[in-house]
């Protein structure tokens, strides 16, 4: 049998120690496969063993959306990480354009405090809530009111397709490129280049230095702290000790190329 020697797709890994890693998904890639097949090598579940040794993935993102995912590389890290995903320790943020201007209210004024919405909107019979606030906005012939708006979004439960829904159905206010939730119509003519979601931040608790034994090893290597962030192919890493002695991974990836086209080419 023949053995491929490449991933099946590019999959930048962003940082990894010895105990976790945190790779870029690329979008219209699925995490995991179905268990009838269908998707082959193209899952980050096949390409994560070309790119890490041992890796196990903590979290999942849809398909369509691209940006940050975690993965485990011991089984202790693993149950750590797993535990913070699901108490909502870790913080996640994204970044989407909606298809049409949001009202005038919501508009960010460059202040640290700008105005953040919530959405708390049950799905599928579930406590279901976002936060969200605007960034920018930018003409589009096409589109809603022809403008989009770049919305910065912090997702405080994982619902299927919390972000999309919320979005499309209380907002209402699609995620361009949607084609499950933008209702068709002239929406239809903004699919070319996928969604426009991207998970590009996220905070979590170090699933090593945060433990007791971790954090002796900590204290004894002062050069572990880096409250200078590294900036590596234009992504942003810090490892920060929070006011409780809690010690945090930070990372912020820059946002797709398709994400500044489209902002660039409508404002010109």
């Amino acid at each position: 049998m023949k053995h491929n020697k490449e991933p099946p797709f590019h999959l930048p890994v962003i940082y990894q120690d010895d105990h976790l890693a945190v790779v870029n998904k690329p979008e219209g890639v699925v995490v995991f496969g179905h268990k009838n097949g269908g998707y082959g090598r193209h899952t980050v579940k096949s390409a994560l063993p070309y790119v890490l040794k041992p890796p196990t993935l903590v979290h999942r993102l849809d398909r369509a959306t691209s940006g940050l995912l975690v993965v485990a590389k011991t089984k202790a890290a693993l149950v750590h990480l797993s535990h913070q995903f699901k108490e909502r320790k870790a913080q996640k943020l994204g970044v989407c354009i909606e298809g049409a201007k949001l009202p005038d209210n919501n508009i960010d004024d460059g202040k640290m405090e700008a105005m953040w919405q919530i959405i708390d909107h049950d799905l599928d019979g579930q406590s279901a809530v976002t936060i969200w606030r605007v960034l920018a906005r930018s003409a589009l012939d096409n589109a809603m009111n022809h403008a989009v708006t770049t919305v910065e979004l912090k997702p405080k439960t994982g619902r299927y397709h919390q972000l999309r829904r919320h979005m499309a159905w209380v907002s209402k206010c699609n995620i361009l490129g949607d084609k499950t939730y933008d209702g068709g119509g002239l929406a239809k003519l903004l699919r070319d280049e996928g969604l426009y979601l991207c998970s590009n931040k996220i905070t979590l608790e170090h699933p090593f230095y945060s433990t007791p034994l971790g954090k002796s090893h900590w204290k004894a290597d002062s050069s572990l702290l880096t409250e200078d962030k590294i900036v590596s192919d234009e992504s942003i890493v810090s490892l920060t000790e929070d006011h409780d002695g809690t010690v945090l991974l930070n990372i912020e990836i820059a946002l797709p190329t398709k994400f500044h086209k489209m902002i660039v080419q409508n404002n010109s």
